[in-house]
Formats: C-alpha cells, structure tokens, sequence
C-alpha cells in the first residue's frame, strides 16, 4: 500500500537536508505504510494547517522509484477544499502512477515560500528531481532561487517565469468562469428551486468574491461576467475582493450583501474563504458556484446549494509535471498553457443538485466549452 503524507511543518527551521521535522495532519489524507513523516502530534482540526511528512511508491509499479519531489502549496496550505487540495489529489497520483517519493509544505505566511523553496532546494537527502511552487504567491521568491539554484529543476503552477529551469502551467480559468457565467444567467432568468435554494426570475445580477485583485483571480470575474452577458448584455456581476485567501467571515459578508442586492447565483475565487460564500448561499436560500476542486463533494455540507464547481487541471498538471522529470522530458523555459482543449478546466455538476438542473443548459454547457476549445468563442481575461 503506497503510504500518504502529512505537511512539513511550519515552523520547522531545521528543514535542511533531510527535510525533517514533521507533524501529523487531521485534514483527512492519512499516513502509513512506507511513509516516513516523524510525527509529533496531529492537527486534529483538519484545517490543513498541520504538517511535515512525505509519501512514497515502494508498492507502486511506475518507473520514478528513484525520483524525489517537493511539493509547496498556496498559503494556507491543504485543508482549503479548494486550490491546494488539488495539488495534494495530484501528486498522490504521481505517487500511485509512477511509484515516485515526494515531501510537501504548507506555508502559513509570505516569508514561508522563499524559506521552503531553499530549503527544498538545498536538501541533499533526499536530493529532489523537481519541486513544485503552487500559486502566484511563489512568483518573485522563485525568480531569485530559480536563478541561484541553476542546476534545479522547478514547476510553477498557475503563474509563469522565464527561467531556463522552470516550466510553468497556466490554465484558462476565464474560459471555465465563462461556462459557469452562461449556466447561471440561464437558470436565474427562469424559476428553479433545488435543494435549499432558489433562483429569483425577477433580478438580473448575480456575484463574485475573489481573494486578491491579481490577474489570476480577475480572470475568473471576466469570465463569469461575460459568459452571462452572453445570455443577456443586462445581466450585472457584482464582485468584492476580500484580501486573501482563508477569510470566510469576509466572504460570507461579501455574499450577503450581493444576495441582499438581487444576486441569485454567485462563483467564489476565494480559496479556503470560499466556505463563507456557501454559508451565505445556504442561509439565505441561492445558489452557489464551486472552484478548484469538486466543492459538492469537498464542502459536501453545502452540497443543497452547489450547481457545480470549476476545476482548474491542477491535479492532472501536477501528475503531468512529475511525469516530465520521470520520463526525461522536462522542458525548463517553457509555459504550457491549458484551454479547454488541453484539460485546463472542467465544469462538474453538483453531486447533490446537479441532477436537477434542466439537461438543455448542460448540453449548452458542453457545446460552449467545445465551441471554445474549437476557437468559436473567444473569452477574453
């Protein structure tokens, strides 16, 4: 059985060579097997928060047995049902699919992610094939390493540079936005009720919360905006940026008030501060749009008011990234970017209502994203 990992912990300064000093995660990944995390204690909050440990494939049957991989996820860490989470689904792929061995690191501040990225990258026990950065937040600290640790080999995940050592991957989100945007100003202009919410036929605006203001993020508003608008021009997206990534009392604030001026479906972009907004949706009976991984399912108790979520290809991208290194085809220097013809997003229904919603606009739905994947419709970030 190929064992799972815990996250290096925070404040573990002695993370050098070995990678050490690693604590148990409550967040539901599990440990065991062949893992060798040297836990002191778990987090038993499952907040993502906790920390330090590694996985390995000694019982898997991929051809990376000898290859080692360093993962650093978005603040915050795993535990956000959301960005990070994704990151975390995927390498356990790597692990299963190419029997490799991976640390992993949760920052909890900004200066964590240049601390981790050196640290991973000085480590000579293990030494690691590839470390991958997750997040923009990652960007000008990686720029400064990459350029002092020539001889690594990185992935940068959601953002790019142009380092001769880096690959970066960047995914479309605007294009996935752009579905969901269409799907929600089709079921707002008509009645629908499922589950615990409702749409109201009689307003036209729907919203978006973002963390930060970044390009990143906007993208997702841009899309959503103008895939509503392709409904109907009056259709109105009122949006808020709350200033991180792990607010929900914010986010729930910001989504009251939007509910309380008209909207009835709303998309966060909020990381782990994405919770607030199903809150808000449950409380006040409207709909809600997931991102980054399968919410109905990863926030399963507001699974009554999730339509559907907008997957970016993190997961996959991450087990794309270990395969490069593992077959010897990393290519430091370029950006791959994923569309909708490349696996760069998804747009899964709702496990709970999904079922419910009226099967014409999820056939639209799949023809808009192959219309885009075609280059018939063109969504501008």
């Amino acid at each position: 059985m190929v064992s799972r990992r815990n996250v290096l912990k925070t404040s573990a300064i002695g993370l050098t060579a070995g990678v050490a000093g690693c604590t148990g995660n409550g967040g539901g990944n599990g440990n065991g097997g062949n893992g060798n995390g040297n836990g002191n204690g778990g987090n038993g909050g499952g907040n993502g928060n906790g920390n330090g440990g590694n996985g390995n494939g000694d019982d898997a049957s991929g051809s990376g047995s000898d290859v080692n991989v360093g993962m650093i996820y978005a603040l915050g860490g795993t535990g956000d049902q959301s960005f990070s989470d994704a990151a975390n689904r995927g390498i356990n792929e790597a692990v299963d699919e190419f029997g490799i061995s991976f640390q992993d690191a949760g920052p909890q501040d900004s200066g964590d992610f240049g601390s981790y990225q050196q640290q991973f990258a000085r480590s000579s026990d293990p030494n690691y094939d590839l470390i991958i950065c997750l997040g923009f937040e990652h960007v000008s600290d990686l720029e400064e390493n990459a350029a002092q640790y020539s001889d690594q080999k990185w992935a940068l995940l959601d953002d790019s540079i142009d380092a001769p050592n880096v690959e970066s991957w960047v995914y479309a989100e605007e294009q996935g936005a752009y579905m969901a945007g269409e799907a929600a100003a089709k079921l707002s202009q008509q009645e629908f009720s499922a589950g615990g919410a409702e749409t109201d036929p009689e307003n036209k605006t729907l919203g978006f919360i973002g963390g930060v203001e970044v390009p990143v993020v906007q993208a997702f508003e841009a899309g959503f905006r103008a895939g509503a608008q392709s409904v109907d021009e009056e259709f109105e997206v009122l949006s808020s940026y709350v200033g991180g990534f792990a607010n929900p009392g914010a986010v729930e604030e910001a989504a009251i008030s939007m509910i309380d001026n008209g909207a009835d479906v709303l998309l966060h972009g909020a990381g782990a501060g994405g919770s607030g907004m199903f809150q808000a949706c449950q409380n006040r009976g409207r709909f809600a749009f997931g991102a980054d991984s399968r919410q109905s399912e990863t926030a399963s108790e507001f699974a009554d008011v999730i339509l559907g979520s907008i997957i970016k290809g993190v997961d996959a991208s991450v087990v794309r990234a270990v395969e490069r290194v593992v077959e010897g085809e990393f290519e430091g220097g370029r950006t791959l970017e994923l569309g909708a013809g490349e696996g760069g997003f998804d747009l899964p229904w709702g496990v709970e209502i999904g079922d419910e919603i009226p099967q014409e606009i999820k056939d639209e739905a799949a023809a808009t994203k192959e219309a885009i994947a075609n280059g018939e419709i063109d969504v501008s970030a």
